[in-house]
């Protein structure tokens, strides 16, 4: 890793953009496709069916064209991440290859900020899977692995560990470099009931780290040996949730899954850690993993940005057949390809692997049907269609679980789905939608949980601050008034033509303005000038560390590109349009009337409120009467 030293701390965060490709970065969680000289995908910030999201190589800036959000690689970060600046800025000068400058590392007074759950647990990691790999007391995990039929390959590349049965094991290990109350953060340990001590939470198990998207170790999975004697002894354990790990929106395995998914355009979804990694020691490399929970509509949400098809893989005995029959209602309107495969003769992935291998599950999964299909089967099998009883089973049983599926209403999938069932069933397409019209009002709408956007402990967005900063910009983007746009203009004009700073400095100053999120991006702009920096679109971006400020810097440069404004004034002299000079001196004109017609309101209300005089005027009273003559002439003249 190199080591940035000296220079100021905005120099450094502007090494740090320079050196984080936007891209690449983003593209970790969305699958972007080139679109002329941006980059396009679906939103990561809202439930987006029509690719709305904008990537800017050159500006190294990103947009949504539907909810608004915008910004740069830090505020990216913060908001996907739920996390405050510092940690966005350390995270990404690591991902850099990066130091931070010692006046910009942590004191001792930010020893608990949620990067540390970061480094206990990526320490905890490296402490399993050496224990797994070096130790004589991880023979009987080493000996089960290669029962199971796991390879060294596959044990590296997934870094699975073992932790001894010894209750106090990871905690004597951490002494002198980690608080114990650190490891109960991270959920690697646990507080006795009653007392002060404490002991390790897995114990004498097969450790599976789990990462984030950007391949950070956020959690585990612990899988009991066989012959274990430790209590309690559940089969399988997970971490408990924390602000960095959250299971119902983390997928296992996709961090390193993430390429091959983008790349064939599918994601296999196993139901545990070992099926995921035989698959992809299978040749599977698109195999994510639930994390010992059912799929949510976080985890479609999430594959979906990745993936035009999803598909699910249950074991082939009867509970995996209920756990996809339970899976299909609610996913069923997601805007996405999802197929169901069991698979068969009541195998589970991991032994079918074994026994066939990965080329024949892909192919399984390359003809698994869609899961409308797939219920359609399941109910024909269960009632069959002989007689009129029977297909009217058949027929509720698909109607229920259109009834089950929120969002499916009126649309056009719902409508393909329903000419479906009339030729399968011998029924007219008018009875079936009757039927479920009747159906439809005998069920309560279903309730499925909101999905949330994750926000770290401490962040921004808990500030109350921020809360009003977020309203005022959200309100300008929505309602622009002639104010604002004015504002604006004058803002796109210096970021598409930076020399004509001085002109406005000498004629607008910060007061000219009258939003205050305008008025502090102009400040920070002339700033710039006052410290000899040449003041640039980038380094603006560079020196403002709000989330909100950033996304509304980005939003009025993308309005001007949107309309071409940024290229008629910087080519100018060849497109015949109105030039950056004259531009700037319009706005300038704009605002000082604008000033004025402030001056002349406030000399009217002076002149209102001073007392009725029968001797000669003040000189106050003189000055405000001539400054109104003024006013009056000018307006007069334009």
């Amino acid at each position: 890793m190199s080591v940035v030293a000296g220079g100021s701390s905005d120099e450094f965060k502007e090494l740090v953009r320079s050196r984080t490709d936007i891209v690449r970065l983003i593209g970790e969680n969305v699958a972007l496709q080139p679109n002329g000289r941006v980059f396009k995908g679906l939103c990561p910030f809202h439930d987006d069916h029509n690719p709305s999201f904008t990537v800017n190589p050159d500006r190294q800036t990103y947009k949504c064209w539907s909810c608004q959000e915008g910004g740069d690689c830090y505020s990216f970060v913060m908001k996907q991440d739920g996390i405050n600046f510092r940690e966005t800025l350390e995270m990404l000068a690591k991902r850099a290859g990066l130091e931070m400058p010692t006046n910009l590392r942590r004191g001792p007074g930010e020893a608990k900020d949620n990067p540390h759950l970061y480094d206990v647990l990526e320490w905890a990691k490296h402490e399993f899977h050496q224990c797994l790999l070096a130790t004589a007391i991880a023979e009987r995990a080493r000996n089960y692995l290669q029962s199971r039929g796991f390879n060294h390959t596959m044990i590296a590349k997934f870094q699975l560990g073992f932790h001894p049965e010894n209750w106090e094991w990871l905690l004597q290990r951490a002494k002198g470099r980690f608080d114990p109350e650190l490891l109960v953060r991270a959920s690697l340990a646990k507080q006795r009931e009653g007392s002060d001590g404490y002991y390790d939470q897995f114990v004498d198990r097969i450790m599976f780290p789990i990462h984030d998207e950007r391949g950070r170790t956020v959690a585990f999975g612990g899988r009991i040996l066989p012959d274990s004697t430790a209590k309690p002894n559940a089969k399988y354990l997970n971490s408990s949730e924390t602000v960095v790990f959250s299971k119902s929106r983390i997928c296992y395995a996709l961090d390193v899954a993430r390429d091959a998914i983008k790349k064939t355009g599918t994601a296999l979804v196993m139901e545990g850690y070992a099926d995921c990694v035989k698959a992809h020691q299978g040749g599977i490399l698109n195999a994510v993993a639930t994390l010992g929970t059912a799929l949510t509509e976080s985890h479609v949400t999430i594959l979906k940005r990745l993936a035009k098809k999803v598909v699910l893989v249950f074991d082939g005995d009867q509970a995996g057949i209920l756990a996809a029959e339970k899976a299909i209602p609610r996913f069923l309107a997601q805007d996405v390809d999802l197929r169901i495969l069991t698979v068969p003769d009541e195998l589970d992935p991991d032994e079918f692997i074994d026994q066939r291998g990965g080329d024949a599950l892909l192919a399984l999964a390359d003809e698994a049907p869609e899961a409308f299909e797939y219920y359609l089967r399941l109910v024909l099998n269960r009632h069959g269609t002989t007689t009129l009883d029977n297909r009217q089973r058949v027929l509720d049983g698909m109607l229920n679980l259109l009834t089950l599926s929120p969002g499916i209403v009126g649309t056009v999938k719902e409508d393909l789905l329903l000419g479906r069932l009339p030729q399968r069933l011998g029924l007219s397409e008018i009875e079936v939608r009757r039927r479920l019209k009747q159906l439809r009002g005998q069920s309560p709408a279903p309730s499925f949980p909101v999905r949330e956007r994750k926000v770290g402990a401490g962040t921004p967005a808990d500030d109350e601050n921020q809360r009003r900063r977020k309203q005022s910009i959200d309100s300008l983007q929505r309602f622009a008034s002639r104010d604002d746009l004015l504002e604006c203009e004058l803002l796109q004009i210096l970021f598409a033509s930076p020399e004509m700073t001085d002109k406005v400095r000498k004629s607008i100053g910060t007061d000219d303005f009258r939003h205050d999120s305008l008025q502090e991006t102009f400040a920070i702009w002339c700033d710039m000038v006052e410290e000899g920096l040449e003041p640039t679109f980038e380094k603006l971006l560079s020196k403002i560390e709000c989330v909100e400020s950033k996304r509304l810097i980005v939003w009025v440069e993308e309005q001007a590109r949107h309309r071409h404004a940024t290229k008629s004034l910087t080519d100018a002299r060849t497109m015949g349009t109105e030039s950056a000079d004259d531009a700037v001196s319009r706005v300038i004109d704009s605002m000082r009337w604008r000033r004025n017609v402030d001056a002349n309101q406030a000399s009217k209300s002076l002149l209102i409120e001073s007392p009725a005089e029968t001797a000669k005027p003040t000189a106050e009273t003189r000055q405000l009467l001539e400054q109104a003559m003024r006013f009056h002439r000018e307006r007069t003249a334009k």
